[in-house]
């Protein structure tokens, strides 16, 4: 988590106690993968994750598989549909799906399937976090809150057996990433419970309270691509571990952390550096400023406070100088090795004074009023805003208050606008930059900033239909610069998730969600 942490790791010891010893050895020979979680998944249904599930995603991923799947860069590839085309509406899009798309019993996978999976997910009034991520289809948002009762009228149905069409509500661009989400996979049709049966790589072999036995899937269409035999997911209690860190550094599992498990620290001075790894993800923490109160409607001000920030001697992973993150798929490639953020903030102390002069001016201050920063407990929130708030006040001669509160709290008082400056954070709900720059729409139910701006509103609106992805990123890149260049937040870091894992083990990734992706994983 910490740079700190890896520094000392460097003079640590040159081994890793029982780690590559006989449990690691014989794994490694069957091809046998242990992963340790802090608490395992319960239900193992696509359409029950809520929010940020990290370790269920990782689970049902492995187990499912939906009509497009993300490489590992993020990139929409064929999955279960061997291809698609796009109608000239651009809101109608016709899968063919593979003729050796098998569930793990070895029946046949069809469209009928998905029509199924599909509806059952859309259930009206059934509760699911994500659910949101089905509303693009034509209907879908009105079937599941009952206001459509008739499921043959949402935009999904099955040509023949090998041949699903969708109609969409409108345009969008990225709609195939989003097929890649959970919500999205079929779901067998026999299956008595949850992952009973599955169509993805891997399928439940057995599972307890304290282990999920996953096993490679004969039927799968890709087997080829499939090394790992077996991937056992392991919780500290079934192994009298205190934490999945303990377990890891016992020997008894080859990789902890990611997902939701994070790394007990007091284990530091027992582990190698070789064997640690910090994986970024989809998630950005920032500060966001109340653009519709005084003074903080002042753009000079608000510059002036982003320019004085010092975002490395903060001591965080990756600064973070735009909104979107690295993992985040462009065109091509990542959409930060597409589009820098090189012209973002960087410290600027003499502009920083200057603009801070030049915003008192306008508001007819001689200094700035002292002003309060709301946070939420844990987390070390508190400890990061006092650097932060020390950094200006060393600075630019400011003041500012550290209001603690819930995090119900401060979202409450975000909301309705009973701040000044506040914490906020926002992670990918699908691989795209959409998820992100939609954050800022002036339509946007989440945007709690008080900004509005048509131009942004056009670039993100023009990007979200247009079908060339070179110039997509292009209209997202002006509409990033647009947001940074109005300071309407101060982005601070983008976060990382702490690993430790065995450096023979390759192929294994944390994936844009921070959910952990084996399934093209092995041993080297």
């Amino acid at each position: 988590m910490r740079k700190i942490w890896l520094a000392a790791l460097v003079i640590l010891l040159m081994v890793l106690g029982s780690v590559p010893g006989s449990g690691a050895a014989a794994a490694a020979e069957k091809q046998v993968l242990r992963i340790g979680m802090d608490e395992l998944p319960v239900l193992l249904d696509p359409a029950s994750i809520e929010g940020l599930d990290r370790d269920k995603t990782t689970v049902i991923n492995a187990l499912y598989e939906g009509l497009v799947r993300l490489d590992k860069n993020g990139k929409p590839v064929p999955g279960i549909a061997q291809s698609w085309t796009m109608g000239t509406d651009g809101k109608t899009y016709t899968f063919k799906l593979r003729s050796n798309a098998k569930w793990s019993n070895g029946k046949k996978l069809t469209a009928a399937d998905f029509i199924w999976a599909w509806k059952k997910a859309l259930t009206p009034g059934l509760k699911s976090g994500n659910i949101f991520r089905m509303y693009y289809v034509a209907g879908a948002e009105s079937y599941h809150t009952g206001k459509l009762k008739d499921f043959a009228k949402v935009g999904v149905k099955a040509i023949n057996d090998n041949t699903l069409q969708v109609t969409l509500k409108g345009k969008y661009a990225y709609f195939p990433t989003l097929l890649a989400e959970p919500e999205y996979y079929p779901v067998s049709q026999e299956a008595k419970e949850a992952a009973s049966i599955s169509n993805g790589p891997f399928q439940l072999q057995a599972r307890t309270n304290t282990e999920i036995k996953l096993v490679m899937n004969p039927h799968y269409y890709d087997t080829a691509s499939i090394r790992l035999s077996e991937v056992d997911l392991l919780s500290p209690l079934g192994l009298n571990s205190e934490n999945a860190t303990a377990a890891f550094v016992n020997g008894q599992v080859d990789w902890a952390g990611g997902g939701n498990t994070l790394l007990d620290y007091k284990y530091k001075d027992t582990v190698a550096a070789s064997y640690f790894l910090q994986a970024p993800y989809a998630s950005t923490y920032y500060y966001q400023f109340n653009v519709g109160q005084k003074p903080f409607s002042n753009i000079n001000i608000r510059k002036a406070l982003s320019l004085a920030v010092d975002r490395k001697a903060l001591k965080m992973a990756i600064p973070a100088y735009g909104f979107v993150p690295s993992p985040i798929f462009g065109s091509r490639a990542q959409y930060r090795t597409e589009v820098s953020d090189a012209a973002y903030y960087r410290e600027n102390l003499s502009k920083a004074k200057e603009l801070l002069d030049k915003g008192l001016g306008q508001e007819g201050l001689s200094e700035l009023p002292p002003f309060t920063v709301l946070v939420n407990e844990g987390d070390d929130h508190a400890a990061l805003v006092k650097r932060l708030v020390k950094q200006w006040n060393d600075k630019l001669g400011v003041t500012a208050t550290i209001k603690v509160q819930s995090w119900q709290t401060v979202l409450a008082n975000r909301q309705s606008g009973s701040f000044q400056i506040a914490r906020a954070g926002w992670s990918a709900d699908y691989n795209d930059p959409s998820t992100f720059l939609n954050y800022f729409r002036s339509d946007s139910a989440d945007n709690d900033s008080g900004w509005s701006n048509k131009r942004y509103d056009e670039f993100v609106k023009q990007a979200e239909q247009t079908f060339d992805s070179t110039k997509r990123i292009q209209l997202y890149a002006k509409a990033e610069q647009l947001l940074m260049s109005e300071a309407v937040m101060l982005p601070v870091y983008n976060y990382v998730a702490d690993i430790l894992r065995n450096p023979r083990i390759a192929g294994v990734y944390i994936d844009y969600d921070g959910s952990i992706a084996f399934s093209r994983g092995y041993w080297k």
